[in-house]
């Protein structure tokens, strides 16, 4: 039995969403996105991008029905962690060598995960770093970037030091 850790990334070029990537994907997989189907969003789905823009409830729902829909088809989404900007999560490899991971993906969260990721990529870039710095200065680590920034600045501690930047 092969567990595969999965995290979704979504990669830009020159101000473009590329692609959505599933961070568990192993070469078969790859080579065989070129040949597996297509699916449409959910109406649930469709509805969270409607306004173009998307909120934390509807990136948790979104992932909520992904895990729905991936254990109906038998296979256990495990969250390790979400408490970040992304939740982190994994499942079994043969979900994503029979197509249900994708199908779950594209169907229940694909567009609402790209959206978010796109709107969130300064707090995935150094949300990890800003984290680490809050602990390392006793401070309680917030929710939000923006919190995480001003929290760190009303201790006093230097922002540039927390990315490297010293």
């Amino acid at each position: 039995m092969q567990i595969r850790k999965c995290s979704i990334v979504v990669a830009g070029a020159l101000g473009l969403v590329a692609a959505g990537l599933s961070g568990c994907a192993n070469t078969a997989a790859v080579a065989d996105e070129a040949t597996s189907p297509e699916y449409s969003a959910s109406a649930d789905q469709a509805e969270a991008m409607a306004d173009g823009v998307v909120d934390r409830a509807e990136y948790r729902a979104g992932f909520a029905r992904f895990q729905a829909c991936m254990a109906e088809s038998g296979y256990a989404v495990d969250v390790l962690d979400d408490s970040g900007t992304i939740i982190d999560a994994r499942y079994l490899a043969e979900a994503t060598d029979d197509g249900t991971d994708a199908r779950c993906y594209q169907t229940e969260f694909r567009d609402v995960d790209e959206s978010w990721q796109v709107a969130h990529q300064d707090e995935l870039a150094d949300g990890a770093l800003l984290d680490a710095c809050l602990r390392e200065n006793g401070l309680a680590v917030p929710e939000t970037r923006h919190e995480k920034v001003m929290a760190l600045a009303e201790a006093g501690v230097d922002f540039g030091s927390c990315l490297g930047e010293e």
